[in-house]
């Protein structure tokens, strides 16, 4: 996977921290017809951070510096100059390292006979069994199963998925009743 389409999904839940801002939230949100692919993207400053890549649904990725930022689009408000994150362009570079330094870390550590735990590490749920071009194979109890590249993340305890043990073992079971039915 590309280094911005691994940020792209990394970065996903990026878009909480930037929409944080006392001052920010009184702005006007930017008007939906202004996310548009190739628009450029400002910060609460006014100055230039990127573009948008793509909208999708209430999600709009942002381009910056080759990376990707993917933010929901209530992030955005109305400035002079176009629409504008609700964060300065400090904050914005700063998510965007760190997010880049957690995948790297997530990358080193998703191999396989790595343990893998819930989001809230009361349960181990598998191990990886193989990488796959869209993410991982878990074995499980229940079975091998291919979890998203973007679910993984570090936690204190090791490598985990963001969802808890109850979450996984639902989701499991309904992805098998879908594949049966379908």
């Amino acid at each position: 996977m590309s280094k911005p389409s691994r940020l792209l999904a990394v970065l996903c839940l990026a878009g909480a921290t930037l929409s944080a801002g006392v001052a920010a939230q009184a702005q006007e949100a930017a008007p939906a017809a202004s996310l548009t692919p190739g628009t450029k993207v400002y910060d609460q400053n006014g100055e230039e951070v990127g573009h948008i890549g793509k909208v999708a649904d209430d999600r709009v990725a942002v381009v910056i510096d080759g990376n990707g930022l993917v933010v929901p689009k209530d992030a955005f408000v109305k400035s002079s100059k176009g629409p504008a994150l609700r964060a300065p362009k400090a904050k914005i570079l700063a998510v965007l390292k760190e997010a880049e330094t957690d995948a790297a870390a997530v990358d080193g550590a998703l191999k396989p006979g790595a343990d893998v735990y819930s989001a809230d590490g009361a349960a181990v749920l598998g191990k990886v069994k193989a990488l796959a071009p869209q993410g991982a194979v878990l074995a499980t109890s229940a079975g091998n199963i291919t979890m998203p590249r973007a679910a993984f993340f570090l936690s204190k305890k090791g490598l985990a998925v963001k969802v808890n043990e109850k979450q996984f073992v639902d989701g499991v079971k309904s992805a098998r009743a879908q594949k049966k039915g379908g």
